[in-house]
């Protein structure tokens, strides 16, 4: 901002006939030079304080000099700058008390994102500022505050992952997964939201909602909730432990539709296995293990279910009434 536009600003507040605007104006120019977010609550000690009204004091001192107009003086030997500076270090402090007293959960507004997304057959393992582990699948995303402030520790996702998170009981921590949530504290589960969003839930406990609908889990369950109809069903989890061997690359299926095997493959290894006629819904008993190739698996899987697996150039083609 050029210093005239600056010294106009700040006077104009000093004269208590800046708009709502200008105030904005002054305070959104003060944030984007300095980049200080310490001013976004409240001053955690006098140090701090301090440390901040000195940063400020600093910039202010360059950009009013630039006025070629002589610098008149108040007082014995006091600049009016050193008024003006004074005043909007008490706008800034009253702003970021308001603020921190006003925002909303994890004061939002004033939170740096990071925003990761996996591409297909693509996994990641996320490390959040409290301690808590993601294991992203493919096709995933979430977006999560850099450090976590409030009373809360919410991020948003898509996809699949298998969650830790670490425990603070006064600090819950949400999963927003469009219009549901799940709230935990400290606990192990896995969500699944390409299809039927599904919540598998390994250890602790999770209060899962969407809308006014609320439902908790205990170790060993999991909700499924259709979005089309609205309908949550929780039940017993077949085989927890393969929820949590799918982070670590072993893959269980335990009669399973052979089309919904091999889409899970394919978005977890980036392969074009296509699937045509009855077999698509032949119920399929079976792993894909760490190390083993995705021919070997397909192959194996056309023996189980009595297909015959075609191995063309770029494509696997599984065919046939199947089903034994």
């Amino acid at each position: 901002m050029e210093s005239a536009k600056l010294n106009e600003l700040i006077k104009k507040y000093m004269d208590g006939t800046a708009t709502a605007a200008e105030q904005d104006e002054l305070l959104q120019w003060y944030r984007r030079d300095e980049a200080s977010e310490d001013l976004l609550s409240p001053y955690e000690n006098v140090s701090k304080e301090n440390e901040a009204k000195a940063r400020l004091l600093n910039n202010l001192f360059p950009q009013l000099a630039g006025d070629a107009r002589p610098v008149p003086r108040i007082g014995r030997n006091k600049p009016v700058w050193y008024s003006v500076a004074a005043a909007v270090l008490i706008m800034i402090g009253a702003a970021a008390f308001f603020i921190s007293k006003n925002s909303g959960n994890n004061n939002a507004d004033n939170l740096s994102y990071s925003v990761i997304k996996t591409a297909r057959g693509e996994h990641k393992k996320l490390t959040l500022a409290d301690g808590s582990v993601i294991w992203l699948g493919p096709e995933a995303s979430v977006k999560y505050p850099v450090a976590f402030s409030g009373d809360t520790r919410e991020i948003d996702f898509s996809g699949e992952a298998f969650f830790d998170i670490a425990k603070d009981k006064h600090h819950p921590f949400i999963v927003h997964t469009g219009n549901t949530s799940v709230k935990v504290l400290g606990t192990t589960f896995n969500i699944n939201t390409y299809h039927n969003l599904t919540v598998s839930l390994l250890t602790g406990k999770v209060a899962f909602e969407a809308g006014a609908a609320k439902q908790q889990l205990t170790p060993g369950q999991r909700i499924v909730y259709t979005r089309e109809t609205g309908a949550i069903k929780t039940e017993n989890i077949p085989d927890a432990e393969s929820i949590a061997a799918r982070r670590d690359g072993y893959y269980e299926y335990k009669n399973i539709r052979v089309a919904d095997v091999i889409e899970d493959v394919n978005r977890n290894f980036n392969t074009n296995i296509k699937v045509e006629g009855g077999v698509k819904d032949c119920l399929f008993y079976g792993r894909l293990k760490t190390g083993e190739s995705v021919n070997q698996f397909v192959v194996k899987l056309g023996k189980i279910v009595n297909a015959q697996v075609i191995n063309e150039p770029n494509i696997y083609m599984i065919k046939g009434g199947g089903c034994n």
